[in-house]
């Protein structure tokens, strides 16, 4: 047990981040503390800083992102529907909020280039927005390597394709 120096609990140890610097090798504001005074600085103190710093330390954001993606080493199944019932499938080990930011990043640089690379899926989100889909997980598939990823979502793929359902079609 340790107690919050901002405010004042005492809280489980895992409430705290690591900070090699201290001797108990944790910070000495909560994690719940430490999400407010962040909040806090991006909102109120300096709000272009994160812009910036991106913009500065292009090959740091990449190591960054990388590491956030490899950090759950749990793989997903998701899927995309639209209105109409048609479905996309996809395999990630990223958080789906995030494999969802990276679709529509997709799809707008897909536009703007006029090259879409998941034709069918662009199509849909053209016509229906992309707002009117649905992102879920389809299946949490622990301890699952790439390739086992890839054969359980191809599964998935043929039994939407089976029945004329699928948006799965890649232009290489």
């Amino acid at each position: 047990m340790k107690k919050c120096i901002k405010c004042r609990e005492v809280q489980d140890e895992s409430n705290f981040s690591k900070c090699a610097a201290r001797k108990d090798g944790l910070q000495w504001n909560c994690k719940s503390c430490n999400s407010k005074d962040n909040l806090k600085f991006r909102e109120q103190i300096n709000p272009k800083h994160h812009a910036e710093w991106q913009r500065n330390n292009p090959q740091r954001l990449v190591e960054l992102v990388w590491k956030y993606r490899k950090a759950d080493k749990g793989g997903q199944i998701y899927s995309i529907k639209n209105p109409n019932g048609e479905v996309y499938i996809g395999m990630t080990e990223a958080h789906l909020t995030v494999r969802k930011l990276e679709h529509k990043q997709h799809f707008k640089r897909a536009k703007k280039e006029k090259k879409l690379l998941l034709p069918l899926l662009h199509q849909s989100f053209d016509k229906y927005g992309i707002e009117n889909h649905i992102f879920e997980t389809v299946v949490q598939l622990e301890g699952y390597s790439r390739k086992q990823l890839g054969y359980v979502e191809s599964s998935f793929i043929k039994s939407f394709k089976q029945i004329n359902k699928s948006l799965n079609k890649r232009i290489n």
